[in-house]
């Protein structure tokens, strides 16, 4: 590969300036402004409105030749630009190519660096965890994460913080062992790795739990025993009988108030 740079020297471009000679500038200009001015202090009548519109049709004509002929003399003038234009960008298009072309082979370069940093980490993680009782509870995923592939990170400084991470998870464990409600606690445990944080969590939901249970007792209504007064008047005391005998046979109780 050439790794000279490309041979630029900018004083190798030449520019000469182009240029216009308008002779008639000021006589048309002079014209242009006393036209104006007529137009102005004219007395506006049926007559004199016919005359000035024909007038600057005529005069529209002929501005718009000039006109025309200022966009043919931009074009000219920036021809050689325009060409010099195009030329600079060919030659930036064909170096941003290459351009791209490094950052791609730097970037699957360190991607490969990073799978090969991956792999060895992987395999010292597995070395170690089988010597856990946890081994079959946690695995490589739970413990690495990007700041471990970087350059920045040796192998080394990344294996002792993993030996840590491993007796870390085992000192946990042992204190999730004598909670109240391990299982529980341990389910949070699994998600974040963290022993205070899983004891918040599940404390949290032990909260929600007694507020939910609350809330349904405050919803229970005691059952109300209910009673009922029924009055009668009863006349004839054969109908009375009837009544009492109606009441014996249901089994329902009743009081007879006699009135003298």
């Amino acid at each position: 590969m050439n790794n000279e740079l490309i041979a630029l020297d900018v004083e190798q471009i030449f520019v000469w300036q182009g240029s216009i000679q308008f002779a008639e500038f000021e006589n048309l200009k002079e014209q242009a402004l006393t036209l104006a001015n007529e137009i102005r202090t004219v007395e506006v009548n049926e007559e004199t409105i016919k005359t000035s519109k024909k007038l600057l049709a005529e005069i529209n004509k002929s501005v718009k030749v000039l006109d025309d002929k200022r966009i043919n003399i931009k074009k000219l003038m920036l021809e050689p630009y325009q060409s010099f234009e195009a030329q600079v960008k060919e030659i930036i298009g064909i170096v941003k190519e290459a351009d791209e072309i490094v950052r791609n082979q730097v970037r699957n370069f360190e991607e490969d660096q990073r799978r090969e940093k991956e792999e060895i980490l992987k395999e010292k993680f597995d070395k170690r965890i089988v010597h856990y009782s946890f081994r079959d509870l946690f695995h490589f995923h739970d413990f690495i994460s990007p700041k471990h592939l970087n350059k920045s990170a040796s192998i080394e400084a990344v294996e002792k913080e993993m030996i840590d991470f491993l007796n870390r998870i085992a000192r946990d464990l042992k204190a999730i062992e004598n909670m109240a409600n391990p299982k529980a606690v341990l389910a949070y445990y699994t998600d974040v790795k963290d022993l205070a944080a899983a004891i918040t969590l599940h404390e949290q939901q032990e909260a929600r739990e007694r507020q939910i249970e609350a809330s349904k007792a405050l919803g229970k209504k005691p059952a109300a025993k209910i009673s009922h007064l029924i009055s009668a008047q009863i006349f004839d005391p054969k109908e009375l009988a009837l009544v009492e005998m109606f009441f014996n046979q249901h089994e329902i109780k009743y009081t007879v108030d006699k009135i003298i």
